[in-house]
This record gives structure tokens, C-alpha cells and sequence, in this order.
């Protein structure tokens, strides 16, 4: 159940995203706020079948991220076989619906006929912009287990836009100082790239220009030892070492680990001291595991309010620990209710969250696995209570969260033992043109692009103002808004929320001319 956690980012924070069956013109059904879809199904539709590459079955399916725009990365096998061998990363595109077998640097595909069977490769992790960094091992591995030895850190990104690995797409990183062997766990929108191995976990910048990677000398020292590993667009660095979990934030941003920039977080018990930490989003909150007297896990969030670097609770006895019964204003610790910090059965795993403070996970007791989704509104909901009863799968752990609401979740039928990925996605953002996700395409949506209008703007814009994501807010992100105008659930009378006939729009804000050069290209 412990492993490693990948995170979705996005940077700034905003909008709380609310969800209505109704967008979508289907009956409004209160209970069920997600449409649910599973991925990978055979036979995929994936570009690299034409390039005579083996399709990746994903019988041990592990999602690194999912990205903003719904990119996923992640990591399956090529065939039948189930044991964690001949697994190579995998990149999903939404807008093709297509899946990408990467291979590895080498350029090995994982063909099932193929012996001897070649290591372990993984996508780890993507960003806004759709690099992926994972590893890449090369160690024929039969009858000797994985190995490390040949593991190669690697960054990816889909160049020439044909959906699937192409030669000179997957670049290796450097090794960390001194190291041997290595993997890429991480990168961020502001091309950060976190890097571990034999040496440690280290900290990089790199850059991606015209297929030209850059990766400027020094690197920043984590930790010599980290399990678990997330960071945010700042930089933040959040990890498990141990039982113990930590956040480092670079306070005074000279790329050191420097005294009172770290924090640990606090443990609930003297009897069975362990706390991990899966994640960390770009406001800074925290979201991991602390274990109570009872050696039962408690889902935990951490928001430092008072920006003090420091866990505050209230320590009644002085002893250093944060117990059941002690309180804290920073600190969120559930268990299915309030009074479930204390448990004597179940555990709660928090893996991710995303800016908006909607957190996800996985809870385990003796009747089963259940997946989640927390926030301070709706408290801890289970994923198959929000979805149509019908949907064959039982959701069994959520590993991810986007910004837009998204959610990867691992299902499985009733009697297997084969899971599966599905992919979660409230109905409220299925609404081209709807930026705000209030379920109506009109003036609020065209104001957040005409807020930032002919502005370049980075991956990970807060107000959504770039759905067509080329990082401009121009004429495809305009008529992203007024090709769906006024669709969707019409507001009530005396909102701000204006339902006009777009022609009207067009006149009022003088773009008529930029609609109809927009169109002339197009014939």
C-alpha cells in the first residue's frame, strides 16, 4: 500500500469546484457528481500499434500524475504477465484518447516474446506542459528479481505532438554526485525535477527547449534516504524517510537545506511513532498518515495558517506528541468521522491534494478497500457513493487529483484480482468554455480570459484563462467561450452571470472582427 504517491499541480489556488449532474442535460441526480471511465480497456487506441510496439495490458497499473489538461503517466506491463517485470511507462492523451508505450532509453518496448526479460521502467510523474520523468531500467532481470543497478533517470516530451514515443524524445538525466544509479521522481512547472539514488535525493533545474535539454550544474541535497517524495511549483520538497515525514521549504532561496527550513511532521503515539507524508500542493498544504495508539493510520492535512514553519497543536501533557484527544487549528486528522482519530480498526491513507484543498486516498479495513475525496465542505465521501451505482467496477484506493477535480483511481470487479485504472471527472468541467466551473459558459468565463487578454501567461495558470494550453491568451482560448456561449445550467435572475446571445457579446466587446479572422483560417 506504501509506495510512491505522484503528484498533480497546478499553480496559484482558486476556485472551489462545485459539481452538478445537470451540465451535462442529464437528469440531476444529487448523489452522483463524477463521470466515471475506465482506462486502457483492450484493445487500446494507441498510436504506437501502428509502429508495431506492444500495447501496455496494465495488469499491475500504478498512475504517476495526472496533469491539468488530463495527461496521465504512469507505468504497465506488455502483456499477460502479472509479476513487476518488463513494465515501461506509459503517457495517456485525452484529446486523442490515445496511449503512449515510451519504452525505455534504450528503446525497448517490453515485448512479451521477447527474452530475457528486460527491468523494471516507470513514469513517475508529468507536468502542465507534458514532460514526464521517471526511470528507466535496463537490468535483464529473469530469475534474479528488480534491480537498481542499470536505473537511469529519464525526461520525456512528446515533441513532435504525434501522441506517442518518438526517437530523441527521451532524454537521460544526469546522475546525482557520486551516484551509480538513479531515478527521476518528480518535475514541476517551473522545471524543477526531483532525482534520487544510491547518493540520495537531490533536487534539479532543467530546461526543455527546441528538444534541447539543459541541466544547469548543482544540485540541492534532500535527504540520503526518502521512500516517498513530492514537491510543489516553489519548490517545497515534502518526503518520508523512515517512519518520519518532513516538508523543506527553501526560505531564504539559496538551494540549501539550512537550519529551522525543515519541518517534521508530529507523531500521535509514544508506542508507535510514524507519520508519512504523500503530498504537498501549491498553497503549501501537506497531506500524509499519522499512526494512533492502536497502529491504526489517520489521514491527516496540514495548513501552516501562521506561516511559522511549525506544526501547532496543543500539546496538553508536554510530552511532545500529538495525541487523539489534543487539538489543533492547523491540523485536519480524520477517519471517517471526527472521533475516528482514536480508531481501533481501519486505516486512512490522504495521497494527494490539489490547490483547492480537495484531497483524495484510500481507506482499508476488514471488509474491504475504499476510495475517498475529503475537503472542509463535504468532510470524507466515498468515491462509489458520488459515481452511477451501475458503473462495474468497486473504487479502491484515489492516488490523484488535478486542479480541475479529476481523479485517478485504482477499481476492480467483483471476484477479481485485477485492477484497474479509472478515471474520475466531475461534471462540472466537462463543459467546454466553462473556465470558472459554475456550469454555465457566459460573462464570468470571458472576463478570466479577457482579464490576462494577449498575455503570455506559465503552465498552471490559477484562472484557467488558457484552455487551449500554448501558454497565450488569445483567439483559441476566446472562442473556446464563445463557441459554447450560454451553455449549460442557465444562472438565477440576479446573478452576475448575464445569458446574452453571443452576436450581442461579440458587438458589446467589439471582437466580432477577431471572431471572423479566426474563422477565414479556417477555410
Amino acid at each position: 500500500m506504501l509506495r510512491e504517491i505522484n503528484k498533480i499541480r497546478r499553480a496559484g489556488g482558486g476556485i472551489v469546484i462545485s459539481f452538478a449532474l445537470t451540465v451535462m442535460g442529464s437528469p440531476a441526480y444529487a448523489d452522483i457528481e463524477y463521470d466515471a471511465n475506465t482506462l486502457f480497456t483492450s484493445p487500446q487506441p494507441a498510436f504506437d500499434i501502428t509502429q508495431n510496439r506492444p500495447s501496455l495490458e496494465l495488469h499491475r497499473p500504478t498512475v504517476g500524475a495526472i496533469n491539468i489538461t488530463g495527461q496521465l503517466t504512469g507505468s504497465g506491463d506488455a502483456g499477460s504477465n502479472s509479476s513487476a517485470q518488463d513494465t515501461r511507462p506509459f503517457f495517456y492523451d485525452p484529446s486523442q484518447a490515445t496511449t503512449a508505450n515510451l519504452g525505455d532509453l534504450t528503446g525497448d518496448f517490453a515485448d512479451q516474446a521477447v527474452t530475457p526479460r528486460n527491468g523494471i521502467s516507470a513514469g513517475m510523474d508529468l507536468n502542465d506542459a507534458g514532460w514526464v520523468v521517471g526511470v528507466s531500467s535496463t537490468t535483464p532481470a529473469p530469475g534474479t528479481g528488480p534491480s537498481t543497478a542499470d536505473d537511469r533517470p529519464f525526461l520525456w516530451f512528446d515533441a513532435d505532438a504525434n501522441h506517442a514515443h518518438t526517437l530523441g524524445e527521451m532524454h537521460e538525466l544526469t546522475l546525482n554526485p557520486g551516484a551509480t544509479f538513479g531515478k527521476a521522481l518528480r518535475v514541476n512547472n517551473t522545471g524543477m525535477a526531483l532525482v534520487t539514488g544510491d547518493t540520495g535525493l537531490y533536487r534539479a533545474t532543467l530546461s526543455l527547449n527546441v528538444g534541447v535539454l539543459t541541466e544547469p550544474v548543482g544540485r540541492t541535497f534532500i535527504t540520503s534516504s526518502a521512500n516517498i517524495v513530492d514537491m510543489n511549483d516553489a519548490g517545497d520538497v515534502a518526503y518520508t524517510s523512515g517512519s518520519a515525514g518532513f516538508v523543506w521549504r527553501d526560505l531564504n532561496a539559496d538551494s540549501l537545506m539550512d537550519p529551522g527550513e525543515t519541518v517534521q511532521m508530529p507523531f500521535m503515539s509514544a508506542a508507535a511513532p510514524s507519520a508519512s507524508v504523500f503530498g504537498i500542493n501549491n498553497t503549501g498544504q501537506v497531506v500524509g498518515t499519522m499512526r494512533n495508539d492502536h497502529l491504526r493510520d489517520i489521514g491527516f492535512v496540514w495548513t501552516d495558517l501562521n506561516g511559522d514553519n511549525t506544526v501547532d497543536f496543543s500539546d496538553a501533557n508536554g510530552n511532545g506528541f500529538f495525541e487523539w484527544n489534543e487539538s489543533s487549528t492547523e491540523v485536519v486528522r480524520f477517519h471517517g468521522d471526527a472521533a475516528g482519530i482514536n480508531a481501533t480498526a481501519g486505516n486512512t491513507f490522504v495521497f494527494d491534494i490539489n490547490d483547492t484543498g480537495v484531497s483524495v486516498g484510500g481507506y482499508i479495513d476488514a471488509s474491504g478497500r475504499r476510495a475517498f475525496t475529503f475537503d472542509a465542505t463535504n468532510g470524507m465521501r466515498f468515491l462509489d457513493d458520488l459515481i452511477d451505482a451501475a458503473f462495474p467496477l468497486d473504487l479502491r484506493e484515489a492516488d490523484a487529483i488535478n486542479n480541475a477535480g479529476q481523479i485517478t483511481a485504482v477499481g476492480r470487479s467483483l471476484g477479481s484480482t485485477v485492477d484497474q485504472l479509472v478515471l474520475l471527472t466531475p461534471f462540472s468541467i466537462a463543459l467546454p468554455g466553462d473556465l470558472n466551473n459554475d456550469g454555465f459558459v457566459g460573462i464570468a468565463d470571458l472576463n478570466i480570459v479577457l482579464g490576462v487578454w494577449n498575455q503570455a501567461i506559465p503552465p498552471g495558470d490559477p484562472d484557467l484563462a488558457d484552455p487551449s494550453g500554448d501558454g497565450f491568451v488569445g483567439i483559441e482560448d476566446l472562442n473556446a467561450v464563445l463557441g459554447n456561449w450560454n451553455a449549460g445550467t442557465p444562472p438565477p435572475p440576479g446573478s452576475d452571470e448575464l445569458v446574452i446571445p453571443e452576436p450581442g457579446t461579440l458587438a458589446i466587446l467589439g471582437l466580432g472582427g477577431l471572431a471572423v479572422l479566426k474563422r477565414s483560417r479556417l477555410f
